[in-house]
């Protein structure tokens, strides 16, 4: 059987500008310094975005420092950063903050990012529903043979591999102050927690490097972290599973792969927007940058690093 690979294109489009205070606007919005703070779980996607930012503007410099998602709203709310960029946007209760602070807050869509869960090359099972990612995640499955997939394959490898002795599920998880903790739980986990054994990774990179040395490990990762930024490209070091969710109304969807394709189709469920964040009034250089990152040059920095554009007609190609 084919297997059918599915890529995203970004079409191309060129903007003219006129009006006779371009070369002013060019040179305020190109040239100087700023600092942001970005999310750590895009540290990849926004340190290439940087890089061919400056590329092109060879007299801006863009300073970025990499926190947990709470820390770097929290940043920006007491006025120690001007720009972040962030996998969530201001809840109703920093907004109230912003406003509070006379902080006049614009907020930009450039990516989708999706959420998955990876396990050890070595581990058997491939497929899992969203009630088993649950049961995984809060501790009501502790050992990898509790699966019952409806792939009998799958269950017979299992036994297979894991023996009693070694079969224990050990969770690696995101810290609290970052937004995939807060998704999972609201998303997955819901009226439940995580297991009391999880054990809590400070960056998404303890992450990866703890999946690839435990074989009877699961981390949760975004698809930022786990593109080679080689565009429709992933990281094979580990194995990300493919997730059937189950509705509310009991219907079960597809198993579906934790691919960029299927993120910017909506098949795969768990995905979120990405938005660059700023308190900047007026003409500055955080102008020029959320121009770049929100038109072509930014856009196809975003489909290379395997996230979905948002700013951009893109078109799918099924390819052999």
């Amino acid at each position: 059987m084919r297997k059918l690979s599915t890529l995203l294109v970004l079409l191309f489009f060129v903007f003219l500008f006129k009006g006779c205070d371009l070369d002013e606007i060019k040179s305020v919005s190109t040239s100087g310094e700023m600092k942001i703070a970005v999310d750590e779980n895009i540290e990849p996607l926004m340190k290439a975005e940087i890089e061919e930012f400056q590329r092109l503007n060879q007299e801006a410099i863009v300073k970025m420092i990499s926190a947990p998602t709470n820390n770097v709203i929290a940043d920006l709310l007491n006025k120690d950063v001007k720009f972040i960029v962030s996998t969530r946007n201001l809840n109703a209760e920093e907004k109230a903050i912003a406003e509070k602070n006379k902080l006049e807050i614009s907020d930009y869509p450039i990516a989708v990012d999706g959420i998955g869960f990876i396990v050890n090359l070595k581990n058997p099972v491939s497929r899992v529903t969203s009630d088993d990612l649950k049961k995984i995640l809060n501790g009501e499955f502790k050992n990898w043979t509790d699966i019952i997939s409806p792939d009998e394959d799958q269950n017979i490898k299992s036994k297979s591999y894991f023996k009693p002795a070694s079969s224990n599920i050990k969770v690696f998880i995101q810290r609290k102050n970052s937004s995939t903790h807060d998704y999972v739980l609201d998303s997955i986990l819901k009226q439940t927690q995580y297991v009391n054994s999880a054990v809590i990774c400070s960056t998404s990179s303890q992450v990866l490097n703890s999946v690839r040395e435990n074989e009877n490990s699961v981390g949760v990762i975004n698809m930022n972290w786990l593109s080679t930024g080689n565009h429709d490209t992933i990281d094979s070091t580990v194995k990300p599973l493919r997730v059937s969710k189950i509705r509310d109304n009991g219907r079960q969807e597809d198993y579906t792969e934790f691919h960029q394709g299927l993120l910017y189709n909506g098949t795969y469920p768990y995905r979120r927007t990405i938005y660059a964040i700023t308190s900047e009034i007026g003409i500055t250089l955080a102008t020029g940058f959320i121009i770049f990152l929100t038109k072509t040059d930014g856009q196809k920095i975003v489909l290379k690093n395997s996230l979905v554009p948002v700013n951009q007609p893109i078109r799918t190609i099924q390819i052999d």
